[in-house]
């Protein structure tokens, strides 16, 4: 699986950085239409207010590290997070609406996360694909200037448990519950892709597996599929993307319920 993984990376890092590129220029055109239909609708006055402006400011940093999230998730380097955001500041920096626009980040890195991304792809069940960083946004204007601290945390999490039945044979049902969050709130898959490991290979689960998806709308599935194994444990991934694009992959191993 990791060697199925890094293939599909190496082939796809090159499109991914420019589709990063391709974001962020979509970032800037929305920024600037989003301050201009604002300076419309603002009760007849020339100008929008200015807690308008900021909120669409921090929408930006927040789209900017969903994309990038996207990016390193399916095979971008983790400096893309950095590169973005750098490119964002200095996109504030030529707005002038309200005056100067100034935007510091710091990327986190801890334990955890290195230049603000944490992938964890692990055996336990779990997986996370999560972006993080801090936020200083200072408005220098002729009027008054305003200093505005937050974070944006962009987690994709899946949790995955189950366990097998034997049918004939070498034949086993694998059961799976698999559970979906951004942010720590349910949220539904785009996409769900099915592995189990046999003889040393990871092979891809289908149709022919007599697979059965069970959607309750809430983030959580019930999976099912029948595997021709000959031990007495399933090692299986549930490999999957949400709304946004971003990947996340959760192992596990099954047992005999």
């Amino acid at each position: 699986m990791k060697e199925y993984r890094r293939r599909l990376r190496a082939n796809s890092s090159g499109q991914l950085l420019i589709v990063a590129a391709l974001a962020i220029a979509v970032l800037i055109s929305s920024t600037t239409i989003y301050v201009y239909e604002l300076s419309k609708e603002t009760n007849g006055t020339d100008t929008p207010s200015i807690s308008n402006f900021v909120l669409a400011l921090k929408q930006s940093t927040k789209n900017t590290m969903v994309s990038s999230l996207v990016n390193v998730s399916n095979g971008g380097e983790k400096t893309v997070l950095t590169a973005n955001l750098n490119e964002l500041s200095k996109v504030f920096r030529s707005l002038n609406h309200f005056g100067i626009c100034h935007l510091d980040f710091t990327a986190l890195d801890d334990s955890a996360y290195n230049s603000g991304i944490w992938l964890s792809w692990s055996i336990s069940g779990l997986g996370v694909s999560s972006a993080y960083a801090n936020f200083t946004l200072k408005v220098y204007g002729m009027a008054s200037n305003i200093t505005v601290n937050y974070a944006v945390n962009i987690t994709t999490t899946v949790t995955i448990d189950g366990y097998y039945t034997k049918l004939a044979g070498n034949e086993k049902q694998v059961n799976l519950t698999c559970k979906m969050h951004n942010e720590g709130e349910p949220t539904l898959a785009k996409n769900i892709n099915l592995f189990y490991e046999k003889l040393g290979s990871w092979i891809p689960v289908n149709s022919s597996n007599n697979l059965s998806i069970m959607d309750y709308g809430n983030g959580t599935y019930i999976l099912s599929f029948n595997v021709n194994v000959p031990s007495n444990q399933v090692q299986v991934s549930v490999n999957v993307y949400d709304l946004h694009d971003i990947f996340v992959q959760a192992n596990t191993t099954c047992y005999e319920a």
